[in-house]
């Protein structure tokens, strides 16, 4: 299965760029990241099967957080990874929270992502 590249295709955009640099992560930032950052995560996945043949294509479900102490940065943050992502994805869900232990607030959304094998 080819790999999703999520950091890949944040940069290629010049405002999201300005936005995060570099901080865009899979699965976990490194401990101590300046904010704001991103997170992604491969939520699920799952062959498309066909009848005649094996799977040519992989079906993901991508959560993506974008974390920063200002919820209203965290949310400006979130429209301009959307704006690039939606237009070869499928967003189908916000999502939100404020984490007390890190006093961040996240915000994001989940996607669907289909891959060629």
């Amino acid at each position: 299965m080819k790999n999703f590249e999520m950091f890949k295709i944040l940069q290629a955009d010049a405002q999201v760029k300005a936005l995060l640099a570099d901080r865009i992560f899979e699965d976990m930032a490194p401990s101590a990241t300046a904010t704001p950052y991103l997170i992604w995560t491969e939520v699920s996945g799952a062959p498309e099967n066909n009848l005649d043949c094996g799977a040519k294509v992989d079906h993901l479900e991508i959560q993506v957080l974008i974390y920063d102490p200002y919820k209203v940065t965290a949310r400006n943050i979130r429209s301009e990874v959307c704006r690039v992502l939606e237009k070869k994805h499928v967003i189908d869900a916000r999502l939100g929270h404020y984490e007390a232990d890190t006093k961040l607030w996240a915000r994001g959304f989940s996607m669907n992502v289909w891959l060629n094998r």
